[in-house]
């Protein structure tokens, strides 16, 4: 068993072998876009942060090099202690462009050193002269007269206007150059672009990533270059505003950037905890308590629990991961001949990442079964777990939690006489009858002093074993 899942694996050979969300339609359409187009074009990936953007990425990569495309990385917050960006990229671009390039292709090189240089100059001319305009340009503050700052300023003006004419210079140049590589890497035949993948865009400061976002528009608008953006919008717009004002527009301004908006399907909920059980090896574990009667429904009901409460819950991709990381941790903390509590600790793993407060409130007995249950229930799917068979084992042992042993029979009178109610609807009748019939077994009677310890397993503090 593993606490952390593996790195999901993507081979160069078959870049879908492992994927599990169904993302190869999306990522060979994507393919035929970038294939096809020789005008500058900006594709935004759009997705919740810990959604896969960053393994959509990976197979969108390893399923361009097989298409012979030319690819540069960059992960933008790798960066995101450097001032400029700018620098950043014209880093990561000159080092892998070398590596693209043919050894014996001088040309190739030397245009490199080229575009680097007129980044140079653009990223000079940029450089605020905030010194400089606090003193006038005199060293020697006994030499501020009012003509000695006159002076300076009319000079401080020139040099200005002399460093945006380069700099204007410069970007043109620096295209020029941009695409000359491009046209070389392919060869003359081809109209094939060199493609910009930036990921983790949606990590970095607002400064820093808005203002990537304004270098790659204003620099980087050049033939046969295309860029792959992914980001959060809604996080990238919280950066936005940030800079610009809570009241500013937001996809008016973001719209100017992205030529083409990608939206990542959402996968299959099944096929993605088949997958995880697979890959925090728990398998094994399940199978084994298959062989017996007490625990053969374990995985079953882990995953009815978890297949309806990640999505009433919205929970993200690594929120998903990280449910699965605790019940690894919980497994190793229980003996594979002792009772896991499924169900119970399912819910408190959902409780734990999704809504803290009321995890602590339910364990330290200031929170009811009822609210644990209707905070389950907001979303439709949340409320067809809760009404399910699996749903009512779970409330029955959310309120034996909370019931202590010497009022346990009177809670399976109450529960057992509302079963036979016939002045209760049919599905009152039924949730009371799973409800008592849970009071009947043996494992009630471990709930009320077990809660504690089945946190433990997920809290990592000392409980009851």
């Amino acid at each position: 068993m593993r606490l952390r899942a593996p790195l999901f694996d993507v081979s160069a050979d078959d870049p879908f072998q492992n994927d599990k969300l169904g993302r190869k339609p999306a990522v060979e359409a994507l393919t035929n876009i970038l294939k096809s187009s020789t005008e500058p074009l900006v594709i935004s990936v759009n997705a919740p942060w810990g959604y896969g953007k960053s393994t959509f990425l990976r197979m969108l990569e390893a399923h361009l090099a097989a298409n012979e495309l030319k690819i540069i990385s960059f992960n933008a917050w790798e960066s995101d202690y450097i001032d400029d960006p700018f620098v950043a990229l014209l880093g990561d671009t000159e080092e892998q462009l070398s590596v693209l390039r043919s050894h014996r292709n001088r040309s190739i090189q030397i245009k490199i050193d080229k575009a680097k240089k007129y980044g140079g100059k653009i990223i000079r001319a940029a450089i605020p002269a905030a010194v400089r305009i606090g003193t006038a340009g005199v060293v020697n503050l006994d030499q501020l007269t009012e003509a000695a700052i006159a002076d300076a300023a009319e000079k401080f003006t020139q040099d200005q206007i002399d460093s945006y004419t380069e700099a204007k210079r410069s970007v043109v140049s620096f295209r020029k150059e941009l695409n000359d590589i491009a046209q070389s890497l392919y060869g003359d035949d081809s109209k094939l672009p060199l493609v910009f993948i930036i990921d983790e865009l949606d990590r970095c400061r607002p400064t820093h990533a808005v203002r990537l976002l304004e270098i790659v528009k204003h620099f980087f608008s050049i033939d046969r270059i295309a860029f792959v953006i992914a980001l959060d919008p809604d996080q990238l717009g919280h950066s936005v505003r940030t800079l610009y004002g809570q009241e500013m527009d937001v996809d008016g301004y973001l719209k100017r950037f992205f030529d083409l908006e990608l939206n990542l399907p959402t996968p299959g909920t099944e096929d993605f905890l088949n997958a995880q059980f697979s890959r925090f090896g728990l398998d094994e574990f399940f199978a084994a308590r298959m062989q017996h009667n007490e625990t053969r429904f374990d995985k079953d009901r882990l995953e009815s629990l978890f297949k309806h409460l990640f999505s009433a819950l919205d929970f993200s991709f690594r929120e998903r991961e990280r449910a699965f990381s605790l019940l690894s941790l919980a497994i190793r903390a229980t003996p594979q001949n002792h009772y896991l509590h499924p169900l119970m600790l399912g819910c408190l793993i959902i409780l734990k990442i999704k809504n803290s407060e009321l995890y602590k409130e339910f364990i330290a007995g200031r929170s009811t079964a009822g609210a644990v249950m209707k905070y389950f229930s907001k979303q439709p799917e949340g409320r067809e777990f809760a009404q399910s068979n699996y749903g009512y084992v779970l409330e029955a042992e959310l309120i034996g939690a909370q019931t202590p042993l010497h009022e346990q029979d009177d809670l399976y009178s109450k529960f057992s006489q509302q079963s036979q109610d016939e002045s209760l609807t049919p599905d009152a009748r039924h949730r009371a009858e799973i409800i008592s019939h849970v009071a009947r077994e043996k494992r009630f009677n471990r709930l009320y002093s077990n809660v504690r310890s089945v946190a433990s397993k997920i809290d990592l503090v000392a409980g009851e074993g």
